[in-house]
């Protein structure tokens, strides 16, 4: 009897949680059509996750469909989205009315995943404060002061490439910079030698590939979140391993307390936190306050996180694209060293910091490829507050997702003619005054574009500038023409690897 009565009990159950999901699901796919003729929309089943191909090329097709309009509709899973495509709206989002749509709306949890408690996370007020912080990190002085260690990590990334050239080892490129992009951010941002490029046991390298190991894991709980089920937090199913929590917060301590040790102090990222979380420690203990600490051991933890892991794989992925595109353009390689030498011979002879500026050309050629393979397709944002549009044909409600299709944009022939072809010429002094504003965004823009740009510039024209003069480089046997996106990764990457000839120059 008692069984009968559980087995009942669970058969009610399921049947309402499954008139639950009926309904949950067609209030959902049917957000769109509620809106009657006011919103184009791409309809359900067409949803945006179950494309075969990389995500920004799907937002690409939803972006080109939705044409002519500013503003359109799509579904990711279970989740109704709105598609910004024009570019003044778009500005207006991201600049002019970024109170409406400051945060990025990630759903996390600092319980379960404590590395999370950074800036591109954070939300409101929490998010103001902390980036105020941390803006001085990345001054011009600072920036300076961080040129010498680069360099040191340059000789051993053209030492280490002089090696797999003698020997005749094939290599892929953006693994090789990945290395070095860990590296520099190692010993710039926490004046540690991580060994990446020399020691294939670095705990650096073994540590990176755990965080960007994409598991089932990871899977399951993206699809859980568009599917609008909230069951990770029940399920506590961690979005990065604890081995990485556990490197980064004993990274963080044993760096405290070895300055605090030796009384030694650097101009660097790790003891500009340090110092933030030891100032406000003692405003606290002085006002007797019982307010909420903002420099918590989670958000110092996740800073150290967020700078090293964005630090290197963002600039490794553009700087193999550059690699790829002077391979595929000898004429563009030509021009980039007639400048280098041009330069170095205004500036004695010797890379200086300072001789970077003067590099615009280089600069040019980064900006193109950022174009053509931006290392994120899309931003998100969240509605604070009701937004009508400028033309008021629509008002966005509280709590709707905006997606902004970078790639789609950069890609318009509307906005970049031929945009297939890579031509650095775009950003010319004589032609970047053309581009429309709001359709070239590959760091975002406004207050809550990348924070670490001018360091990341620093260092992919610095390399650039470097490795092309030491080395010719041109496609080889193993060359996608065109490159490939990876399907299933967030970011845009190359999916057999970007592989490339390097041969030692005569000079």
């Amino acid at each position: 009897m008692v069984f009968h009565e559980l087995l009942l009990s669970a058969c009610f159950s399921l049947i309402a949680f499954l008139v639950y999901l009926v309904i949950h699901y067609y209030r959902s796919y049917t957000t769109w059509s509620r809106e009657g003729s006011r919103l184009p929309y791409i309809p359900f089943p067409r949803d945006c996750v179950f494309y075969p191909i990389q995500k920004s090329l799907t937002l690409q097709k939803f972006y080109n469909e939705l044409a002519p309009h500013p503003i359109g509709g799509f579904y990711k899973m279970s989740r109704p989205y709105l598609l910004v495509r024009d570019p003044e709206l778009l500005r207006r989002i991201l600049i002019k009315d970024f109170s409406h749509f400051v945060d990025h709306g990630f759903d996390i949890d600092e319980g379960l995943d404590p590395l999370n408690a950074h800036i591109f996370n954070l939300e409101g007020e929490r998010w103001r404060a902390i980036r105020q912080k941390l803006t001085p990190i990345f001054s011009g002085a600072k920036m300076k002061a961080m040129w010498p260690l680069m360099m040191e990590c340059e000789k051993v990334l053209t030492g280490h490439l002089d090696r797999l050239i003698e020997s005749g080892t094939e290599f892929e490129v953006k693994d090789v910079m990945k290395k070095f992009a860990m590296d520099v951010i190692g010993t710039c941002a926490f004046g540690l030698r991580c060994d990446a490029i020399q020691d294939p046991e670095s705990e650096f390298r073994k540590t990176t590939e755990t965080v960007l190991r994409e598991s089932h894991i990871f899977f399951l709980r993206s699809l859980l979140r568009s599917m609008g089920l909230n069951l990770v937090r029940f399920l506590k199913w961690k979005r990065i391993d604890k081995s990485v929590d556990d490197f980064f917060f004993s990274l963080v301590r044993e760096c405290t307390k070895m300055r605090a040790k030796n009384q030694h102090t650097r101009n660097d990222l790790m003891q500009h936190l340090i110092n933030l979380q030891h100032e406000e420690q003692e405003a606290l203990k002085k006002d007797n306050s019982q307010a909420e600490p903002l420099m918590t051991d989670s958000v110092v933890a996740s800073h150290a996180f967020v700078f090293f892991v964005g630090g290197f794989e963002t600039t490794s992925g553009t700087l193999s694209f550059v690699f790829y595109n002077l391979a595929l353009h000898p004429e563009v390689m030509e021009k980039c060293r007639a400048e280098v030498r041009e330069v170095l011979q205004r500036h004695g002879g010797t890379m200086t910091y300072d001789s970077l500026k003067d590099m615009t050309y280089i600069q040019c050629v980064i900006d193109e490829t950022l174009r053509v393979y931006p290392n994120v397709g899309w931003l998100e944002r969240v509605c604070q507050e009701p937004y009508e549009l400028p033309d008021g044909s629509y008002t966005i409600k509280k709590n709707a997702r905006l997606l902004l299709p970078i790639y789609a944009f950069h890609m318009d022939p509307k906005y970049f003619p031929n945009p297939e072809r890579f031509d650095p010429d775009r950003f010319s002094d004589e032609n970047k005054n053309k581009i429309v504003p709001g359709t070239y965004f590959p760091f975002g823009d406004g207050p809550r574009s990348c924070i670490g740009l001018r360091f990341a510039r620093m260092e992919m024209k610095a390399a650039i500038a470097s490795l092309i003069m030491r080395y010719d480089i041109e496609p080889s046997q193993k060359t996608d023409v065109p490159v490939q996106f990876a399907p299933t990764s967030m970011l845009i990457s190359a999916s057999n690897g970007i592989w490339l000839k390097w041969k030692k120059r005569n000079v």
